[in-house]
């Protein structure tokens, strides 16, 4: 496998200057770090299904290794430090793999019926690779194999997106973070720009299965079916469009890391207009407590502490990335949720209040949770994302 140094891209050199933090916030967030280790440490307990292995790899890598992120600095080479708990996920995803090549599967009554959920475990897979060299070989298989039922195995959509159900052809907004970011990842640890292209595709493509025009702005809706070309969840979900939007951040930033970016300046202005458009709608349907609602139409309007911490690490990672097109109103907005979501975490350091991510009756996601894997990884990545804004 190629390893390259990646080039400073000249979409980076367009977006510097990002909004300095004060050291006010650098005090405030060192203040706060425990409260970021107790939700790291309830995530870790929960983790039950593909997706919240994924998720909770993708947190912890920014949280504990953050210059293998994406939003590192040259995160497609091995640095000198060994990412070990990043890779004791990943390693435990890659155990799990089912034999079609989904990640995390093997698992109670195996096989979850997603196709895209397995592959959110990838990239941190795909970092064993070039991290972990004694077991090389067996990293790259898993990572290959999982990028095959992807591309080659994966039912698609009438327009050629991949579904985000292995059984009927659906989009779900949730996908645009479970499948696409991987795509661009291994495109970029292999200099692949085919790769990039497909995972920017993706992203375009559900966007224009999912995008409505709602009430504060275009928002996307939740799960649409290609099978017969009816909605079965139609509601503007704040924890959709968040996983939309941390998807295509994660696209467009990999994109930009590597030496294509130029040639697909375009390809990672639309990302950047799409991650806009989210953060738009949602931060204008912002409550009186300072979190975003559940749904802003299609289901319950309670406060939801999971997608607002989703939402404000998007918000945090793009006023540093591109301070041009996001300005200080973006983090403050930031700040206001980030308050709001610390000042709720309970004493077990789980987020509160959420949704239950595990829905009964099926699909709606209204009744109130308790705990769950993604919720605690969106307060991670918010911290991280914090922490990344400040030192910027």
């Amino acid at each position: 496998m190629r390893q390259i140094r990646l080039a400073v891209s000249l979409w980076s050199l367009l977006c510097l200057g990002a909004y300095a933090a004060s050291s006010s916030d650098a005090s405030l967030y060192q203040s706060k770090l425990r409260v970021a280790e107790d939700i790291r440490s309830a995530m870790l307990t929960s983790i039950r299904t593909s997706w919240e292995q994924g998720t909770a790899a993708g947190a912890t890598l920014e949280f504990d290794d953050p210059e293998y992120s994406v939003f590192g600095s040259s995160p497609f080479v091995c640095d000198v430090k060994f990412p070990l708990s990043t890779l004791q996920l990943a390693y435990s995803a890659a155990v799990r793999q089912s034999s079609d090549g989904r990640l995390s599967q093997e698992i109670g009554d195996a096989l979850d019926g997603a196709a895209l959920d397995g592959a959110s475990a990838g990239s941190a897979v795909l970092l064993g690779s070039f991290t972990d060299e004694s077991r090389h070989d067996y990293w790259l298989d898993a990572a290959n194999a999982q990028l095959n039922f992807l591309l080659n195995v994966a039912p698609r959509t009438s327009t050629g997106a991949i579904s985000h159900r292995i059984d009927t052809r659906q989009y779900w907004a949730d996908g645009v973070y479970m499948g696409f970011p991987f795509i661009a990842y291994f495109g970029a640890v292999t200099n692949n720009a085919t790769l990039l292209q497909i995972a920017y595709d993706q992203c375009r493509l559900y966007r224009d299965a999912l995008i409505l025009d709602g009430p504060t702005g275009k928002l996307w809706g939740h799960i649409y079916s290609d099978d017969n070309n009816t909605w079965i969840d139609k509601g503007i979900w704040g924890t959709g469009n968040a996983w939309a939007a941390l998807g295509m951040l994660r696209v467009a930033v990999t994109i930009q890391k590597t030496e294509h970016s130029s040639a697909m300046a375009s390809q990672i202005s639309d990302l950047t207009s799409w991650i806009r458009e989210i953060l738009d709608g949602e931060f204008a349907a912002l409550r009186s407590d300072n979190l975003v609602p559940n749904y802003i139409i299609g289901g319950t309007s309670t406060p939801d502490a999971a997608s607002s911490a989703a939402l404000a690490s998007v918000a945090y990672r793009v006023a540093y990335l591109c301070p041009q097109q996001f300005g200080k109103n973006y983090t403050d907005v930031a700040a206001k949720i980030r308050d709001a979501v610390v000042g709720n975490i309970t004493n077990l350091g789980t987020l509160q209040p959420i949704v239950d991510s595990l829905p009964d009756p099926f699909p709606y996601w209204n009744k109130t949770g308790l705990l769950s894997t993604e919720s605690q990884a969106f307060g991670l990545m918010m911290f991280s994302a914090w922490r990344d804004w400040i030192a910027a």
